[in-house]
């Protein structure tokens, strides 16, 4: 077994499936590679401080680069980011739900595990640094790869039934994702062969575990009276868990996606206790309805409208939130201040997003029925 775990885990398999992808270190005037060793620090004292400067590489076919990127930026910072704006088009609040859920624990089991095991990144010679985002993280496993399996996956169980369209075309659409984002990571060099396989073998763990639990979780968040204290305590103390006392990129990005996750289930509860969310007037499954122009129209302008409430929700409560973690630890005298600079961000950072889910969920849908450009179906969905 430790022989396979080698054999996945050289750098030499990285740097090939570059080669043959066509992005190669650049050459110097001597013909020789010009480059400098790069791997992941051992000790990090403050990671605010660093700066990853990325190596020089030529790209020799552009429709792999581009693909690539696309690609990681599919599993992580344009999901993410996509995430807010489908709710104000023809999400199914009912799905939306139960992927966000699998979503954030799936992310919070990888990034904790990354800070445990600290295996490092692909060395680099002989692999290709090609993506400064994400440089200063630990590599074992892969949550690029853990969310490939688990979010399309977890889509594809959660549509089947409710909705009327061909299975085959539901696992297709999330092999061809899985496909895509794995392979990115190990093409802009940031994974090993070992760190996809692991991050890949996890997320099917997940699956299995989570998919037959989320329904049952879904509806006791959305109903028992003590959902919000259970939601706040859980998102606390699962920060509190995460590995590590020192602050790290990794438990900066699980603020946020807990952050997000828990203004989501909140922001769902409260509109359940106001009667605005309820059972679909029909049982499944349902038919597909294409878009016509006018709902296309009315999808763009309540997604500008969303948008512009989430920046401004995010514009007041950065600095708000920063303010009031401030505060928290004014009290705590004589300790570390570079340990209350790490809690004021991962506090701030928690609260901060919490608020813009809350946003997208429930103020937002407010401000569109107000303007009686509501998607319909929105608020009718458990």
């Amino acid at each position: 077994m430790s022989r396979i775990v080698h054999y996945l885990n050289d750098a030499n398999h990285v740097a090939a499936f570059q080669n043959y992808f066509g992005i190669r270190r650049k050459l110097d005037k001597t013909n020789s590679p010009k480059s400098k060793r790069i791997d992941k620090v051992d000790v990090v004292e403050d990671e605010h401080d660093l700066k990853f400067v990325a190596e020089e590489f030529e790209i020799n076919n552009r429709f792999w680069f581009y693909l690539f990127h696309f690609g990681t930026a599919l599993g992580g910072e344009m999901f993410y980011s996509l995430m807010f704006p489908c709710w104000f088009w023809n999400i199914d609040g009912a799905v939306g739900r139960r992927i966000g859920v699998i979503w954030c624990l799936s992310m919070y089991i990888g990034q904790g595990l990354k800070d445990i095991i600290c295996w490092p990144r692909p060395a680099c010679p002989p692999a290709i640094r090609a993506h400064q985002q994400w440089a200063l993280e630990y590599g074992m496993p892969s949550t690029h790869a853990m969310v490939s399996i688990t979010v399309p996956f977890a889509a594809h169980f959660f549509t089947t039934s409710r909705y009327d369209y061909p299975g085959y075309l539901g696992v297709l659409a999330a092999c061809i994702f899985c496909i895509l984002v794995s392979s990115s990571r190990i093409y802009l060099g940031m994974h090993s062969l070992a760190d996809i396989v692991a991050g890949i073998l996890l997320g099917v763990v997940l699956l299995v575990v989570l998919v037959p639990l989320t329904d049952a979780v879904d509806s006791f968040l959305l109903t028992h009276p003590a959902s919000p204290g259970i939601l706040m305590t859980t998102a606390v103390t699962l920060m509190l868990m995460y590995p590590g006392s020192k602050y790290s990129s990794a438990k900066e990005d699980t603020a946020i996606i807990m952050g997000s996750t828990f203004g989501l289930m909140f922001g769902s509860w409260m509109c359940y206790q106001m009667g605005s969310i309820r059972g679909p007037p029909l049982e499944p499954p349902y038919a597909i309805i294409w878009p016509s122009l006018e709902m296309w129209g009315l999808s763009l302008l309540r997604t500008v409208i969303g948008l512009v409430t989430v920046i401004a929700t995010r514009a007041v409560m950065k600095p708000v939130s920063s303010r009031i973690m401030r505060s928290l630890l004014q009290s705590h005298k004589g300790s570390n201040s570079k340990d209350d600079e790490a809690s004021i961000t991962i506090g701030s950072k928690l609260m901060c997003y919490a608020l813009m889910g809350i946003d997208v969920i429930c103020f937002a849908p407010a401000l569109f029925r107000l303007l009686n450009i509501e998607r319909p179906t929105f608020h009718t969905e458990v």
